[in-house]
């Protein structure tokens, strides 16, 4: 069969087989198991009573269209790292007729207004961080130390991240918005499955993988990480 390089527009042939096999290994490996039973219609309800209660930040004409109609589960895809030994998968869910994917978009761009994130060990592109390191003095006592998140989505904490964006939402926005914000928020992230071969699978942890509010909820955990503790290795 045919699959996708993880970066780049490489096309590799592999064993059907063997695919299944790396696919299988990195649901193990994370704690992704099988669900007997499809939870899309259930979700699904979930969804229409909880925009009910989120009058403050969706009109009734923007619940009408952000309602889920015919969805249908997430689909796991996986791209090959062949630049990695044995390689692994990386795992491309497709969210875009999941019940939550038109939601999730439009409460992204509402956390982007209101979330205020400190961008202090941040950059958006490696082009800018060559040209900020290539400006610093560097003696014989300074050390780089770089790190690298391995299955990132897949180990964002929920909860943790749930009172992370309320503590920074509630710095610019009123206590009743905040709720509302975090209330479909907390929907969105709990609706975390996807389907692999005909069987549906639910994470025990994370994140989901392929929504557009994924990256942002992401982001707003690893900066308070950096925050917390980076920045008390930057001064130690």
């Amino acid at each position: 069969m045919l699959a996708q390089k993880d970066k780049g527009r490489t096309t590799v042939i592999i064993y059907k087989h063997d695919y299944d096999e790396k696919v299988h290994a990195f649901l193990t490996k994370n704690d992704i198991n099988p669900t007997p039973k499809n939870p899309l219609n259930k979700d699904c309800k979930l969804i229409w009573d909880t925009l009910q209660q989120c009058n403050l930040i969706f009109s009734k004409n923007q619940i009408r269209k952000l309602t889920p109609k015919n969805p249908t589960p997430p689909r796991l895809n996986a791209c090959l790292k062949i630049h990695k030994p044995n390689n692994p998968i990386w795992p491309i869910v497709n969210n875009k007729n999941a019940p939550t994917y038109k939601i999730a978009k439009k409460l992204n761009d509402i956390l982007k207004q209101h979330l205020q994130l400190e961008n202090q060990y941040h950059t958006l592109y490696s082009e800018n961080w060559a040209h900020n390191i290539s400006a610093l003095k560097i003696n014989n006592n300074h050390k780089m130390i770089t790190y690298d998140i391995k299955d990132l989505y897949v180990n964002i904490p929920i909860e943790e991240t749930l009172t992370i964006t309320k503590q920074q939402l509630l710095k610019n926005n009123d206590k009743n918005k905040t709720k509302q914000i975090i209330t479909i928020l907390q929907t969105i992230l709990e609706q975390n499955y996807f389907e692999f071969q005909g069987t549906i699978y639910h994470p025990n942890k994370g994140i989901e993988m392929g929504s557009p509010i994924s990256g942002t909820t992401a982001k707003t955990f690893l900066r308070h990480i950096e925050k917390k503790h980076i920045k008390q290795l930057l001064v130690s």
